[in-house]
């Protein structure tokens, strides 16, 4: 059993990107891979976004947000948080049977770290909010979104499962 808490905390997401740490791990599944916290996937293996499941309240919905908080690297992350995906109001049904639906807010971009930048954390975070629907504005750029701000502004709280995985440049 993956202590998805302690993998985020060793990883420096929690509590530096996310105040709180996930209450279980997002199954995610990239082009025939299962992410197990921390691994590393290759870029050509990122180029579709993920299926992702996981049981839940039947009568829920949720948000997912994917960022990368190392663009452009670890040590400059000047672009960070750089925002990959926002899906707002995923109806339950969606995650449970793991298809990909709700509004695309910002549809997914795919991970191309650039050459010498190392290793890059990508954080898919998933949140519930029961009974009522966000009101996601289309993010104007990519470039510096922030995950905290965004828990603050819709009154997320901690969220309801998520996974990390490692991504660097092939050409470095």
């Amino acid at each position: 059993m993956v202590d998805i808490a302690a993998e985020f905390t060793k990883a420096e997401i929690v509590p530096k990107i996310l105040p709180e740490a996930p209450q279980q791990m997002l199954n995610l599944v990239f082009d025939g891979i299962q992410v197990k916290p921390g691994m590393e996937i290759s870029p050509r293996n990122l180029k579709n976004a993920p299926r992702m499941n996981l049981k839940v309240d039947p009568d829920s919905q949720f948000t997912l947000v994917m960022i990368d908080p190392d663009n452009l690297s670890r040590k400059n992350p000047s672009v960070a948080e750089w925002l990959h995906w926002l899906v707002a109001n995923i109806p339950a049904s969606n995650i449970i049977e793991g298809i990909n639906g709700g509004q695309h807010q910002q549809p997914y971009g795919s991970p191309a770290p650039q050459p010498r930048t190392d290793l890059h954390r990508y954080v898919l975070v998933l949140f519930e909010h029961q009974g009522r629907r966000l009101q996601v504005p289309k993010p104007s750029t990519r470039a510096k979104f922030s995950l905290k701000e965004f828990i603050k502004k819709h009154n997320l709280g901690a969220p309801i499962a998520a996974n990390f995985f490692y991504a660097k440049n092939e050409q470095q």
